[in-house]
């Protein structure tokens, strides 16, 4: 049997935690969280993304990703614009506070991300991408009860 420590999942929820908290502690002066983070960095590099497209995106599903929205929208970080030609669907942007925001936050973000791969060579880093993504899609975990 497999010790704790020895799981793959532990060791990458525990390391993905220790990040998400820093980050966290990071983003608190902006009112924002690292999970929100993520929802707007996804709608700044896909302009006029829908909700539907911002879940398969994120890995959420469409209640979680409209309650997110909702929470943005009320903090005037994201407006909903309606679609063309459909009363019922809506593109998510940017508000002008939202954009502020991500513009103070962005760069700071790059830099502390820059320094994180600096620390791996550029084969460790391609490497350890290609086993998360192997992990994220392996049939086991599909299959399990």
């Amino acid at each position: 049997m497999h010790k704790l420590e020895e799981s793959l999942g532990f060791q990458v929820n525990m390391t993905a935690n220790a990040m998400k908290n820093r980050f966290n502690t990071f983003l608190k002066p902006y009112n924002l969280t690292s999970e929100q983070y993520v929802i707007m960095k996804s709608v700044d590099e896909n302009p006029d993304i829908s909700p539907t497209e911002l879940a398969e995106i994120t890995f959420k599903d469409k209640t979680t990703i409209t309650r997110m929205i909702d929470t943005l929208v009320k903090n005037k970080m994201l407006v909903r614009v309606p679609k063309l030609g459909d009363r019922r669907a809506y593109k998510i942007q940017w508000s002008s506070k939202g954009e502020s925001v991500m513009k103070e936050i962005m760069p700071i973000s790059e830099e502390v991300i820059s320094k994180l791969r600096s620390q791996f060579s550029q084969v460790e880093l391609e490497s350890f991408l290609n086993i998360l993504e192997k992990l994220k899609h392996t049939p086991c975990l599909e299959t399990l009860i």
